[in-house]
Order: C-alpha cells, then structure tokens, then sequence
C-alpha cells in the first residue's frame, strides 16, 4: 500500500510541476516547507491534492505527508541542479522555454472554452457537416481490427510463425504484445480506411475476414502483426453517440480559427 501511494505521489506531483505549476507565496500563506532558504506555498500543497482527488484519491494526512516528502526532495534536487549550473544550460532553457509556452497555451484554450463554452448548436451543426462527407464518400467499409505489438521485427516474425503453427491470436497478443489492447486480446475496434496509420490501412483493405498480414507491418518504432477480424458496411453513428468525437472536432476547429485570428493580426519578420 506505501509503495503504490509513493508511486501515485511521484506520477501525480511529476504531471503537474511538468504542466508548468508555478506557486508564489502570499505574505498572509505560511509556507508549507523551507528548504535551504527556498519557501514550498501551502497552495501548492492545496491544487495538487485537488488534482490527486480529481484521479480518485482521498485526502488524507498520509496522502499530504507524501506529498511534502516529494516537494522537499524534488527541491532539494532542483537546488543541486543549479548548483551544478544545469539550469544556464543552452538546451534547458530551450526546454523550459517549450514547458513555458506550452503551459500559456494551455491557459489561453483553457480561458477560451470557459468563456465560450461549446454549445450543442455547434456540435449538431459538425455532426450534419460530417454526416454529408461521408455520404459523399460513397459506400464506405469498416474493418475490426486485432494487432500484437512488438519492439522489433525479429520479435513480429516470431510471432508470426507462433500465429501459423496454431497458436490463437488472443492468446499470443496477451503474452507478447507491448499494446494497452493485449488484454482484450489484440481488439482495436472498428475503422475506416482513413482512420488507419496508412501502413496497416493499405494491409487491412487487402485482407479477408480472418486471415493475417503476411509480414510484420512497422509504425514508427514498433512493429505490428495485424489480424482483420470482420468488415461491415459503415453506418453513421447518431448524434448522441458521437458527441465526444463532435466536441474533440469542434474544440481543434475553434483553435485552428483562434490560430488563424492571432496570426492575420501578428507582424511576423
């Protein structure tokens, strides 16, 4: 149980100092630590318990005494990093730059959807925009997916050659592959040829239900030994079961619009 809090405290606390957190101490706030001079804010303490129970924790006094152990350690660390002068480094003010711009961003969209929330308006109009592409498109197919991943090819050929002397796909994929989807198997759903990394899409169209790719497909680093279990006749989801899908589209459209505003309106040499 201490060693999973521990963990818990680390990945938490580490996502959120890396989103770019930044506390300040209020003359009214007793600091939470002192550490060689340097002041922890209660607030800190404060927003990441918030976080820490918006991931299903509990606030506990073990929970805030793990916490203060890691704030102290993490800095203590990032004081030996200066002293080191690792902080005038070129490449890491280069990273701390990018950690900078990338915490504003996400303050400026953050800013932006509470002021102006999506509406169903908006989504309705999406759903009925992408509705007439995909009856424009024609008869369209989906294809049900299976895939075992692996680190290298030597690795998918090996995998292969379990596949051929009989071995089932889901039991192979449960062992072998490196895939959050090896528990259900190696199921990575239902796609249409364009929601495919090409690679295994220009595969997949070629397949019949049931059978294999023939050879080890590599995706970036990764190599995939795909299985194409059915294809259907695509039919448009509805409106309520698209609305997570809708409201991702609307949200990249808005900030591709709130893009091209800042742009039209910079002076960019």
């Amino acid at each position: 149980m201490q060693s999973q809090l521990k963990l818990s405290v680390r990945a938490l606390a580490c996502a959120f100092w890396c989103a770019g957190a930044v506390s300040t101490i209020h003359a009214a706030d007793a600091p939470l630590a002192v550490v060689n001079g340097v002041s922890i804010a209660s607030s800190f303490m404060d927003r990441t318990v918030q976080a820490n129970i918006a991931q299903g924790q509990k606030d506990t006094p073990q929970l805030r005494a793990a916490l203060k152990q890691e704030f102290i350690a993490r800095e203590l660390m990032a004081q030996e990093a200066q002293k080191r002068g690792l902080d005038k480094l070129p490449a890491t003010q280069d990273a701390l730059q990018g950690l900078r711009q990338n915490l504003l961003i996400e303050l400026v969209l953050n800013d932006e959807f509470t002021k102006n929330p999506v509406t169903e308006g908006e989504l309705k109009a999406e759903y009925e925009r992408q509705v007439k592409v995909l009856k424009a498109a024609g008869d369209l197919q989906q294809f049900q997916i299976y895939s075992i991943v692996v680190a290298s090819e030597a690795e998918a050929k090996a995998v292969q050659a379990a596949l051929k002397s009989g071995q089932a796909f889901d039991a192979v994929a449960k062992s072998k592959s490196l895939d959050p989807s090896k528990d259900k198997g190696g199921e990575l759903g239902w796609f249409l040829p364009d929601q495919m990394t090409p690679a295994i899409s220009n595969v997949v169209v070629n397949l019949s239900a049931g059978a294999v790719s023939a050879a080890p497909i590599q995706v970036g680093s990764y190599w995939h030994v795909v299985k194409l279990a059915a294809k259907r006749a695509y039919q448009v989801p509805g409106f309520d079961e698209s609305k997570n899908l809708l409201q991702s589209a609307v949200v990249q459209a808005r900030r591709a619009a709130l893009l091209k505003k800042l742009s039209d309106a910079a002076v960019v040499k």
